[in-house]
Formats: C-alpha cells, structure tokens, sequence
C-alpha cells in the first residue's frame, strides 16, 4: 500500500482572497449599518491580521478607544461580539454573491489531491459559518467532498498562531507529520503550522504579500494554473518542469529537511 499523504488547508487567503475582499468588506458594511465612523484600509487590515478571529479582533481594536467605543472592556466585548454576528451576515452576502473566487490552482490542486488519495482536511481560525457560506457557492461547491475533516475557529480555544488546531487536524486524520504538508497565506499560520512539526508551502495574498515568511518550506506567489498563470517560486525548491504548484512538488517538500521550529517573526 502506498504511504499516506495529507494536505491541510488553510482558508482565508489561501483558498480565496477572503480577507481584504471580503472580512474587510463585512466588517466596514457592519460599522456602517451601525452608524460607527469607522472604516479599515486594506493596510489596517493587514496589521490587524496579526490579531487571529474576527472576534477577537474587534475586541483588540475596540480597545484602542476609536471614536464611538465603549470605555469599559465589558461593553467593548459586547459591542464585538454584536458587531461579529452582523459582519457574519454581510460577509455570507458578499460570497453568495460571487465576489469571491479561488485563487489560481487551488481548484486544481484539490482535485489532484483527492484523486490520488491524499487526505485533506481544512484548517483554519474562521468560523465554520464563514467556511461553509464558502464552500456552498461555485466554485467552490463541487470541493467540498475532497475534504475529510475540518477544524475551525470554534472548534479550539487557542488560534493560531497556536498549533492547537493542526495538533487536533493531525489527531483526527491519523496522520503524521511529516506526511502532511500545510498551506497557508500568513506569518501567524506558517508559525501554527511549524510548531505542529508540518512542513509548510506559503502563497502571500494581497493582504500579506508584505510579510516575512521564516522557515517556510517554500514561498510561491500562488500554485499556479497552467502555461497562462505560471506559478513564481520567491523560495525554496524550484517547481521543475510544471509551471505549477503539484502532488510531486509537495512530496519533495516532505522528503526535504524540517527547518528548527521556533516563531517566525510577523513583522514585515
């Protein structure tokens, strides 16, 4: 029987550029529909990615007392935890209504991987509501069967950059790791994924193209769709004779060396 091999995905701007297109999105439209003078720039969003959960978050930035917040903590966790529910309903709007699309060769790639057998689970700090309003829209729909499991934001009380939720992707799946590869977008997921023990292939989105990426197994711009939307390798190993991201690629990450685990720094 040939080994087992298993992909864990992360989501937000690793599946789809979901952060700066739609979170941001859904949460100026929640601001707005509550009369609050607030409004996040693609570039304040990227800093405030280094807070892990929406939630969490706005509790962080509510904390910074911006014009309209409630002094004590007690009100500004409350005032989170409403302005998260309503961002939840503007951000399931924008994917039903098609605003988000896979970023080149993830479709690809999950496909390939399923046929071959490679056990796939999601791995992310989102909500399972935010996953699933994803997965139920073309097209991501026909995907959601290459998936064998998923650990969500609600699932674990550590989110990354904890490894709590790969370490419990990993128990599920009954895989090792060092037969998984990780692939994530962000700084904080390539730390989770590091201090899980799995090699990690990066692909910086919009909102993190400006990040450090240390003791990444490779670096690419994205995975890839063929000759008209080659991948970029920006560090590791070269991709060969496939201008794309594939199941061989990956089991040369896994057959290379595992960098020192220890965190990566986030700043850019």
């Amino acid at each position: 029987m040939p080994p087992a091999f298993g992909l864990f995905w992360d989501v937000d701007g690793t599946m789809a550029e979901t952060e700066g297109d739609g979170h941001r999105r859904a949460f100026n439209a929640a601001f707005a529909e509550r009369g609050l003078p607030w409004r996040w720039s693609m570039a304040g969003y990227g800093e405030l990615l280094q807070i892990s959960g929406g939630e969490e978050r706005l509790r962080h930035w509510l904390a910074t007392a911006p014009p309209g917040a409630p002094g004590d903590q007690a009100g500004q966790w409350a005032m989170a935890a409403e302005l998260q529910e309503r961002k939840q309903v503007h951000y399931g709007r924008i994917v039903a209504a098609g605003a988000l699309v896979p970023r080149p060769g993830v479709v690809r790639l999950i496909q390939a991987a399923a046929a071959a057998g490679w056990r796939q689970w999601i791995v992310t700090t989102s909500s399972s509501r935010a996953v699933e309003a994803l997965l139920c829209t073309q097209p991501f729909q026909p995907l959601g069967s290459a998936f064998c499991g998923r650990v969500c934001g609600e699932d674990v009380t550590r989110k990354k950059p904890d490894p709590q939720a790969y370490g419990m992707a990993l128990r599920q799946s009954g895989l090792a790791p060092r037969q998984v590869v990780a692939l994530e977008d962000s700084p904080h997921g390539l730390e989770a994924a590091r201090r899980a023990g799995l090699r990690c292939l990066v692909t910086p989105g919009r909102v993190t193209g400006n990040r450090r990426f240390v003791g990444a197994a490779a670096v690419v711009d994205h995975l890839g769709d063929g000759p008209r939307q080659p991948a970029t390798v920006l560090a590791g190993p070269a991709l060969g004779s496939q201008p794309h991201v594939d199941l061989a690629y990956l089991q040369r990450l896994l057959q290379g060396s595992p960098s020192p685990v220890s965190p990566a720094p986030p700043g850019p």
